[in-house]
């Protein structure tokens, strides 16, 4: 796929490795990271100065992939947010001065993008043509960029848990404040909804565990 930006290619080809594909979402997710980190100051986000970055994606698809092999944001450094709104969305925090913007992706977009590629008869598919037209298009053809304000609790920031409690009916650790009281009781979100996503193996419901002691509270702990 040709380009100018030369750093465009490169990223594009790391987070294509880190993927398994090339695919639309690849540029994309590469051409959102890539402008966040411009819209925040950021040269070297896996640096001393991307410490404080911190990144909220709303689609767990391809571009999500491509978001972190550019930034090295991750969940389980917990400077990756993943929130499935099905939109191809993210927005990029600096906690550290407290700007962020919100890029999405434009809802005409695929339209105009293959309405580009048919007229491309060089390509040797329409694949290629569709992500030549992609990549080459300008910037605010493809994204629409905004400053946002993003009120990040103390609780979802990285670094080490803030606190971890006991569920008084299943019996598991719940970290970082995500415990509810209800009934007088300390429960998981599972429990006190008394859903999960899954079920035991007899059938029986994951949340119907025998009762323990009342939640203990460990400051910090893993």
């Amino acid at each position: 796929m040709e380009n100018a930006d030369a750093d465009f290619q490169r990223l594009l080809d790391e987070a294509v490795k880190f993927h398994g594909h090339l695919c639309g979402g690849q540029v994309i997710g590469v051409r959102m990271a890539m402008a966040g980190l411009r819209e925040l100051g950021i040269k070297e986000p896996r640096g001393k100065e991307g410490r404080d970055l911190v990144i909220f994606v709303e689609i767990d698809r391809c571009a999500t992939d491509a978001i972190i092999s550019v930034t090295g944001r991750t969940p389980g450094k917990r400077s990756l947010k993943m929130l499935d709104y099905g939109k191809m969305a993210a927005t990029f925090v600096n906690v550290g001065t407290g700007k962020a913007v919100r890029i999405s992706v434009r809802a005409d977009l695929d339209e105009k993008v293959r309405r580009i590629a048919r007229a491309n008869e060089t390509a040797e598919s329409e694949e290629a043509a569709y992500l030549a037209a992609l990549a080459a298009m300008p910037e605010e053809e493809v994204l629409k960029i905004g400053r946002v304000i993003v009120n990040i609790r103390p609780r979802d920031l990285p670094g080490k848990p803030l606190s971890s409690v006991i569920c008084e009916r299943c019996g598991e650790a719940v970290r970082d404040m995500r415990e509810v009281y209800r009934w007088g009781r300390i429960l998981c979100r599972p429990c006190a909804d008394r859903q999960t996503y899954y079920a035991l193996e007899d059938g029986r419901p994951a949340t119907g565990a025998s009762r323990t002691s009342r939640g203990r509270v460990r400051k910090g702990s893993a």
